[in-house]
C-alpha cells in the first residue's frame, strides 16, 4: 500500500526500524521528507499549484482554501501523534491516541492558535470564525459565510485582513505560510523525542487498511 507518493507501508516499516535502533538527525530528514513531505505535496500542495497554474479568479480559491483546510487537521493530529476514529467509538471507549468527529473541530482550531506562523497570522478572536464560517462553510456548502471573503489581492504579508468591514482572506498566502510551518516542524522533528514518537505513531496508522 503506498502511503507517500510511491512510497509504501513496507518501506515505512523498515524505515521506522533504523529510526528505532540507530536514530539520527539524517534518518529522521529522511521520514520528513520521503514520507510526511511526500504525502502532503502529492495529496495537497502539487494538487494546488496545478490549480493556480491555470487560475482565471473565477472560483479557484475556494478550492485552493478546501484543501488548505482539509489538510490542517491532519498536520495537527500529525503533532500529536493522534488518529481519528468515527464508527462505534464515543470519548468514553476511545483508546489512548485516538479521537473522534465531536473532537476534531478542537484539532483544527489549536492548529491556528498553536503553531507557527498560524499563531500571528490568525487573530485569536477569528479562529472559532475561520472554522464555522470558512472551513465548514467550503466543505460543507461550498462558499464562505460570517463575512469572510476569499482574495487575489496582494496583501503585503497578511494572512487575513478585517478592514472595510468584512474579513479577507487572501488565499495566495496560504502556502507561504504553510512553509514556514513545514520549517518549524522539521527542526523539531529532527531533535524532539517527543514529536518523533507522535509521528511514529501517526504513519503506523496511515500503514493500516
Amino acid at each position: 500500500m503506498r502511503i507517500a507518493g510511491k512510497h509504501t507501508a513496507k518501506q515505512w516499516m523498515a524505515l521506522k526500524k533504523r529510526l528505532q535502533s540507530k536514530p539520527s538527525q539524517r534518518l529522521w530528514d529522511s521520514a520528513f521528507r520521503r514520507f510526511y513531505r511526500m504525502r502532503i505535496d502529492t495529496r495537497y500542495l502539487h494538487p494546488i499549484a496545478s490549480i493556480q497554474r491555470y487560475d482565471t479568479e473565477s472560483g479557484e480559491g475556494f478550492a485552493i482554501a478546501s484543501l488548505f483546510c482539509s489538510l490542517i487537521e491532519f498536520l495537527e493530529s500529525c503533532e500529536r501523534g493522534d488518529n481519528f476514529h468515527f464508527i462505534g467509538r464515543t470519548k468514553d471507549n476511545l483508546q489512548s491516541n485516538e479521537y473522534n468527529e465531536r473532537q476534531a473541530s478542537s484539532y483544527f482550531k489549536d492548529f491556528l492558535k498553536m503553531r507557527k506562523p498560524f499563531d500571528t497570522l490568525i487573530p485569536s478572536a477569528l479562529v472559532d470564525s475561520f472554522y464555522q464560517d470558512v472551513r465548514c462553510g467550503l466543505l460543507h456548502e461550498a462558499r464562505t459565510k460570517g463575512g469572510w471573503f476569499i482574495s487575489t489581492a496582494a496583501s503585503g504579508g497578511a494572512l487575513i485582513s478585517t478592514r472595510g468591514g468584512q474579513i479577507t482572506l487572501f488565499r495566495n498566502r496560504l502556502i507561504p505560510a504553510l512553509e514556514t510551518y513545514f520549517v518549524e516542524y522539521r527542526k523539531r522533528l529532527l531533535t524532539d523525542s517527543r514529536s518523533q514518537q507522535a509521528f511514529i505513531r501517526k504513519f503506523d496508522h496511515l500503514c493500516k487498511a
